[in-house]
């Protein structure tokens, strides 16, 4: 992404004015050291009288105090020609050809020089430096590197102004995408005051040092306020997201994990949507076709009660008595279904009422008494306590325990017992129905109490398969949960229903 071939050429040039301006800074030095050692030297030739023995030496030593001053002049001419195309290379690589896309950025860049400076010091202090080749190639390489450093970073740091990159952007938003865990991130300060340590180790009283390590304090300080600043606005993103606000994602250290949460927010939402469309259609639906199916199943029922008055052969009896059950069962049905979806939906809210569970229980069960003597069967009451106080809907508790008996009665083994157990424990009580089964269960308890659904997968025996869906959907529809246990043949349903008010 980087080396494209405005940065290769741009690169060059620096390279070359990093190497114009070392080499005319060198020629200007050692034109300066040589002209201050003609400066001394030239005293102590003009007064002292030279031996006669030194009479051979006297002339070259004299032309060789002389010589540089009479070369300066030539000297720094193309010394200066070497800083002006070093100055004008800079120019055109830092300003002209500029860093488009940030690639380090202000942090990058000071851990770039502060590496460059360790390199430096480190290298100044070597003794091979004195042997050639070393003592004329290394110099020049250890006082270029730091300055190729410092024209890389002018020219990142005019990219980055113009690019108008945010304070952030140097650390938290380049190096958030490539950290698979957040924390990696605290790594980044680490990183930079070993930068700094780096050229205190090497070189501890120099000014470059000093604002390496100041520079790397700064840039610290930057990177955990925005780090904190970027976790504070991922917390406000979850709370939006609790209370159903819009989650809009930022460009900061956890930019990935909020555009993420975006996403299932949209998703969540489009769901949401959906599923209430869904159950729109159903309700509506159910209640069309509930409706048109009063009507003639209530003229059905009407005119079979009439042809009992009339005189009918055993057979047409029969099958006129056939015909009314038959017609009693669908209203059945079509007023079941009608009732547990309007439930189901919300459309009726549930009531709230304080009344005593164990006299409900007594009601209910004493509608049931005829049933339970022709099924040869019989009630064992297990109460915890003679009274118990419930706030809930009084008449849907009342239907949830009666599909429950007329379950039990249909499916229990005659001769057999059913149990009625209540408990209770902290703000909630527990009424448990357990009854032998007359058949093998071969089902699951959380799909038996799903609409529609039958312990025999032959739809051939009693029921409508409402009857479970009902109770639990009734029983959600007060605050409370409804559950089935199967242990061999023993069915348990559980009813558990709050004792104090609760919200829905």
């Amino acid at each position: 992404m980087f080396l494209t071939r405005r940065n290769v050429l741009a690169l060059g040039l620096l390279i070359l004015a990093a190497l114009c301006w070392n080499l005319g800074r060198t020629f200007l030095a050692d034109q300066a050291e040589q002209t201050a050692y003609t400066a001394v030297t030239t005293p102590f030739t003009e007064v002292s009288e030279p031996a006669p023995s030194q009479a051979f030496t006297e002339p070259v030593l004299s032309q060789a105090v002389t010589e540089p001053a009479t070369a300066a002049p030539v000297g720094r001419g193309p010394a200066y020609a070497l800083c002006a195309a070093a100055a004008a290379a800079a120019l055109v690589g830092v300003i002209l050809l500029r860093q488009r896309e940030p690639a380090l950025g202000p942090d990058g860049a000071l851990l770039l020089l502060s590496c460059c400076q360790w390199l430096r010091a480190s290298l100044a202090q070597r003794d091979y430096l004195l042997f050639w080749p070393y003592s004329v190639l290394l110099p020049l390489a250890v006082r270029t590197i730091p300055t190729l450093a410092l024209l890389i970073c002018l020219r990142e740091l005019w990219g980055w102004l113009l690019a108008s990159r945010p304070l952030g952007w140097c650390a938290v938003s380049r190096l958030a995408g490539r950290c698979r865990k957040p924390q990696q991130l605290l790594l980044v300060p680490v990183f930079w005051i070993l930068g700094a340590m780096l050229p205190a180790l090497a070189d501890p009283v120099g000014r470059t040092t000093r604002a390496i390590a100041l520079g790397s304090a700064v840039f610290a300080l930057l990177f955990l306020w925005n780090y904190g600043k970027d976790l504070a606005h991922l917390q406000r993103l979850l709370e939006n997201f609790r209370i159903d606000q819009t989650v809009a994602a930022g460009d900061g250290a956890f930019a990935k994990a909020e555009e993420t949460l975006a996403r299932i927010q949209e998703s969540h939402r489009e769901a949401l949507s959906r599923a209430v469309a869904g159950e729109r259609f159903k309700v509506e639906l159910i209640s069309n076709v509930s409706h048109d199916l009063r009507t003639p199943l209530t003229a059905i029922v009407g005119y079979s009660e009439l042809l009992e008055r009339e005189t009918l052969s055993p057979e047409g009896a029969e099958q006129l008595r056939r015909l009314r059950q038959k017609a009693g069962y669908m209203s059945e049905l079509v007023e079941s279904l009608f009732e547990l979806t309007k439930v189901s939906s919300g459309v009726v809210p549930a009531k709230r009422e304080s009344l005593d569970l164990i006299r409900l229980l007594e009601q209910t069960l004493g509608l049931f008494d005829d049933q339970l003597t022709q099924a040869g069967l019989c009630v064992r009451r297990r109460y915890e306590a003679r009274q118990l106080q419930v706030v809930t809907d009084g008449a849907r508790m009342h239907q949830v325990f009666a599909n429950l008996l007329e379950n039990a009665i249909k499916y229990a083994l005659a001769g057999t017992r059913i149990y009625l157990e209540t408990a209770s424990e902290g703000d909630w009580c527990q009424v448990c129905v357990i009854n032998t089964a007359s058949y093998e269960m071969d089902f699951q308890p959380e799909h038996i109490v799903e609409q529609f659904v039958r312990g025999s997968e032959s739809r051939s025996t009693k029921g409508s398969g409402l009857g479970l869906a009902i109770a639990r959907t009734y029983t959600q529809s007060v605050g409370g949960s409804f559950h089935v246990r199967i242990h061999g043949d023993q069915f348990t349903a559980v009813v558990r229903l709050p004792l104090t008010e609760r919200d829905l």
